[in-house]
């Protein structure tokens, strides 16, 4: 009877012993995926994110800090993924950085109603490069009211910016922006700036409303209103003159959990999500 006791006690010991043990070896970590970079990106990201941690067994942390923080980040290895609203430049991506469309997007310009443009502004890649260039300063220079110009910029480093930029360097291979412009660092920053001060200008994404802001119209330019059909548009006459890609970047060709990712990105499924957020879908170009 005491043999038989032992045994079972010894049983129920190994059993305590071997089961927290047993869990720990088939218990398996939930990946994690961490991105960040572009603010212009990132409430489509966070889009994306919601949607595919329900899909797959998958953590995702997603940061902003603009488009510079998305190759930084991506090269020192803090990220997966770097989150980027224009194309890599030369020398960007130190031969080891590789780029993954995933969206189009356009910049579209602001103003406020008291530039006195009428109720359909339209600007011309012109007009810009006079407003950012310091070479015309009163919206009356422009058919508007006799008021001053409050120029609104984004910071140095962002992709909106740079692709604001890029377009006025097209028109004009002498553009240089003047040091007055009032730099901000979001877009929200620069609704509230457009909004608040009379004769005000600037620029955001193609997929933020307006609507809520009585005193912002958007401007068409060069008379082509931005849309995804201009933005995807061949004919240089109607094509929309200011848009970009919206890009993921990875250390080396992506491989496991993030491989997976992008390439879910990049299906229907993502696209329609990006259609939905606003965005310009690729996956029809």
């Amino acid at each position: 009877m005491k043999t038989w006791m032992k045994i079972t006690a010894a049983i129920i010991v190994t059993a305590m012993i071997c089961v927290p043990v047993m869990a720990t070896l088939f218990q398996r970590e939930t990946p994690t995926i961490n991105v960040a970079g572009s603010t212009t990106v990132q409430p489509l990201m966070l889009e994306l994110q919601k949607e595919f941690e329900k899909f797959a067994d998958v953590q995702m942390n997603v940061t902003g800090g603009g488009s510079g923080v998305g190759i930084s980040s991506t090269l020192n290895g803090v990220s997966d993924i770097g989150m980027l609203s224009r194309d890599l430049k030369p020398g960007e991506s130190q031969g080891i950085l590789v780029e993954h469309i995933i969206a189009m997007d356009a910049v579209v310009v602001i103003v406020n109603i008291e530039a006195g443009l009428g109720p359909a502004p339209d600007l011309t890649l012109r007009d810009l490069v006079d407003i950012y260039s310091g070479a015309k300063t009163d919206w009356s220079e422009l058919g508007g009211n006799s008021r001053g110009i409050a120029v609104i910029g984004r910071e140095e480093g962002s992709g909106t910016r740079d692709c604001f930029d890029s377009a006025l360097k097209k028109e004009d291979k002498n553009f240089k922006i003047k040091d007055t412009v009032n730099s901000v660092n979001s877009t929200g920053a620069v609704l509230a700036a457009v909004s608040t001060i009379p004769g005000a200008i600037g620029y955001i994404n193609l997929n933020i409303s307006t609507e809520s802001y009585g005193t912002i119209q958007k401007a068409t330019l060069n008379g082509v209103t931005a849309s995804p059909s201009t933005v995807l548009d061949t004919n240089e006459s109607t094509k929309y003159k200011m848009s970009r890609d919206l890009v993921l970047v990875t250390r080396g060709e992506p491989t496991g959990m993030v491989e997976f990712f992008i390439n879910w990105v990049l299906s229907k499924t993502g696209q329609d999500i990006v259609e939905r957020c606003g965005f310009v879908r690729v996956d029809g170009r």
